[in-house]
């Protein structure tokens, strides 16, 4: 009795010095308690109540032995290739996917048998990004903050044997902390479990530079992209498709070549430009997406009082400026489609009546040359009475006298 209740002094001694700490300084149990109230607070205005903390450092085997059967398994990416996991009871799991879909708690039964989701593992990355977060911010200056940075949610783990291929390091330091929610309705536990790095890996860790190639850029950048470019969509019946014959015309609009889109992927436009040829070869120039703006202390366009109209000026005092013809080799964007076509898979598309014998250059004969010189005509706009009256002489008379108006008197 006297060596009982002697360790029970002990006891109460050692958790009265602990919390003298933890007032002093915080503590990673304190900062995980902390972190996981605040996060469900901020989030969801969710009473989470931390009943205990656990620290403590298991090996790969007794990491997987400490994984319950019935618990969720997330997968926590780190710094570096760095991996973590996270374990949840489904108490907590069915508590924060209740508190995120019928906005409160219910104590009704969980089921054990069900088989568990990645959709409810994403309804865990809320919970799991903010407390990995706050964590950190909490142990600011603690020697084990460099530990804990940059980890964040992963993906689900199925079972605890896949975890067990995925752990690569020699020792982990696991977070254990048993939860309240909603003033009791569910009570379960949430494990944090993070591998302890060297002191080198964590140099490598701090000591990287952002803008440095990644590690498989090399090789992603040889991965061939394909773009196809759209002239035009055209609505049309199954039927008018089905009877769709080699030398039919299709109507397309009269500005279709100033409306070329790059598609990419799945239908995602990612430019948009001007169809015409360079050198014997079909080219796009790009006009959206539009260039960077022009440095600090060159004159705008439309400094000399006249407006705006799709980047030219258009003061009638002055002339439209030049615009140069597109260079390939020049930092203006343009994309050269070879052998005459949209990498053999489109059909060679003209304006006027197009026969199967033609060859590049006469299919080529429709598009404009790329002379933006020409085009910048367009944008000149003369409003002398001379000119005013030229462009009126083409629009004809209107005979009112042959139509007699009526006027119907009320």
């Amino acid at each position: 009795m006297a060596d009982g209740a002697r360790q029970d002094v002990l006891g109460q001694k050692a958790q009265a010095a602990q919390r003298a700490f933890e007032a002093r300084g915080m503590s990673p149990s304190k900062a995980l308690r902390r972190a996981l109230s605040r996060t469900a607070d901020v989030l969801w205005d969710l009473a989470l109540v931390t009943q205990g903390v656990s620290v403590e450092m298991h090996d790969q085997d007794g990491v997987i032995d400490g994984l319950g059967q019935q618990d969720l398994l997330i997968l926590l990416d780190g710094p570096d290739g760095a991996l973590g996991l996270a374990s949840i009871e489904r108490e907590v799991m069915t508590a924060i996917i209740e508190v995120q879909t019928i906005m409160q708690v219910t104590q009704m039964p969980v089921d054990e048998d069900r088989v568990l989701t990645p959709t409810d593992a994403a309804m865990m990355s809320p919970l799991l990004d903010g407390t990995l977060e706050r964590l950190v911010q909490n142990l600011d200056h603690h020697p084990l903050s460099p530990q804990l940075e940059g980890f964040k949610f992963g993906a689900m783990i199925e079972d605890a044997r896949a975890a067990s291929l995925l752990l690569d390091a020699s020792s982990y330091r696991t977070f254990r902390a048993e939860v309240d929610l909603a003033l009791g309705r569910r009570k379960g536990a949430l494990s944090i479990i993070l591998p302890e790095r060297t002191s080198e890996q964590l140099e490598n860790a701090e000591g990287a530079d952002p803008d440095a190639p990644g590690p498989h850029e090399d090789k992603m950048g040889r991965i061939p992209a394909r773009l196809d470019a759209v002239l035009s969509r055209v609505t049309m019946t199954l039927s008018e498709v089905e009877a769709l014959k080699s030398g039919d015309l299709l109507h397309l609009p009269t500005d279709v070549l100033d409306r070329v889109e790059l598609i990419a992927g799945r239908n995602q436009v990612v430019a948009k430009g001007r169809l015409g040829q360079l050198n014997n070869l079909r080219a796009v120039r790009l006009t959206w997406p539009e260039a960077p703006a022009a440095p600090i202390g060159q004159p705008e366009p439309a400094a000399a009082g006249g407006e705006v109209m799709d980047g030219f000026a258009t003061d009638v005092d002055q002339d439209a400026p030049s615009l140069p013809e597109i260079d390939m080799s020049s930092d203006l964007p343009a994309l050269e489609i070879e052998n005459g076509g949209f990498g053999g898979d489109l059909p060679d598309i003209g304006l006027g009546d197009l026969g199967s014998d033609m060859s590049t250059e006469d299919q080529m004969s429709d598009l404009p040359d790329l002379d933006f010189g020409a085009d910048a005509a367009a944008f000149d706009m003369d409003l002398e009475a001379e000119s005013a009256d030229a462009a009126m002489a083409d629009l004809g008379d209107f005979d009112f006298a042959s139509e007699p108006f009526e006027i119907e008197e009320s």
